[in-house]
């Protein structure tokens, strides 16, 4: 049951670091170093992209029905 939704989110991951968006990478592919005045920092990444595979999950499960 919840396999699933953890394939999903390690996928969505792996995504996010072979394409590396501008906002989020360098020039070299390292990770940005931000001040507390922004917001996209990968703590908050990875929380929202784990709710967004739960939910994509539950999506997926109420169509298949």
């Amino acid at each position: 049951m919840i396999l699933i939704p953890i394939l999903i989110y390690i996928l969505i991951l792996l995504l996010l670091f072979i394409f590396k968006p501008s906002i989020m990478f360098d020039i070299n592919g390292n990770v940005k170093n931000y001040s507390g005045k922004s917001m996209l920092t990968l703590d908050l990444i990875f929380p929202f992209f784990a709710i967004i595979s739960y939910y994509i999950y539950i999506v997926i499960r109420i169509i298949a029905k």
